[in-house]
């Protein structure tokens, strides 16, 4: 990167990850250890931080692993996070833990997603799910895809709840990684719930949002766990996460084992 357009894109970076998590400069300061007169100097492109530095400060504003390879070649320095392919070597164990979990999960639905919630793989009992979503899974957001999908989106008794929860949770993801495809993403999904009225609170007594999907003449009711990788040290590792659904009562715990069977 051109030394002009490094001083320019460092000051630039930090100052967006500091406004996005909240923080005065006396604030991040205080945290990484330095002065808010340096910290000013970073932020106006007077001084230019070493790896360290950049690596301290992006510990301290909890930015993933991909974000702070950029801030490094923002600030003229050579990325510190390898990303590898689920297919290399190095990466064997993962894969191994991904299809123990994926497996395990037999015969409910279990998932594998990436960075950007796109599908990467999934289980037996989450095929039948994500074939009327198509290849939309691998190229987008998957919960968006999925609520784009017609026969879901009819079939869904609590779109409001599910819709404007999944929304939330997705400007949470976006704001958390600064990723423009995330924010993307969000404004489409928000375009498909113009017409359906954010719900005021969750139902009563309600621990979990749980999706009431009418299938099959009956009605299933699932809840969602997420598991990732941590510590990562790795791009990859760092933004995978497998998604674990649950039958929410026996008469979606035993719909799931006959869908998971026929597929």
């Amino acid at each position: 990167m051109p030394a002009d357009t490094a001083d320019a894109a460092f000051p630039r970076e930090l100052r967006a990850w500091r406004q996005r998590r909240g923080l005065s400069q006396l604030d991040l300061a205080l945290k990484a250890g330095t002065t808010p007169r340096h910290l000013s100097f970073l932020e106006t492109g007077r001084s230019r931080p070493g790896a360290e530095m950049v690596l301290r400060l992006a510990r301290c504003l909890d930015v993933p692993l991909r974000q702070r390879n950029s801030l490094l070649r923002a600030a003229g320095h050579a990325p510190a996070f390898p990303e590898r392919g689920l297919d290399e070597g190095a990466l064997g164990p993962v894969r191994a833990a991904l299809r123990w979990m994926l497996d395990r999960h037999e015969p409910f639905p279990a998932y594998v997603l990436d960075g950007r919630g796109r599908l990467r793989d999934s289980n037996a009992g989450g095929r039948w799910l994500w074939a009327l979503v198509g290849d939309g899974a691998r190229e987008r957001h998957a919960a968006l895809a999925m609520l784009q999908a017609p026969a879901i989106w009819a079939a869904l008794e609590n779109r409001a709840e599910v819709g404007h929860g999944l929304a939330d949770a997705l400007e949470r993801d976006a704001l958390a990684t600064g990723d423009p495809a995330l924010m993307r993403d969000l404004d489409a999904l928000r375009a498909l719930l113009a017409g359906t009225p954010r719900p005021a609170d969750l139902p009563a007594g309600a621990p979990v949002i749980c999706p009431r999907l009418r299938w099959g003449g009956q009605t299933l009711r699932t809840m969602t766990t997420v598991c990732r990788f941590g510590p990562a040290a790795d791009v990859t590792v760092d933004e995978l996460r497998v998604e674990l659904v649950f039958p929410a009562d026996e008469p979606t715990a035993a719909a799931l084992r006959a869908l998971g069977t026929a597929t």
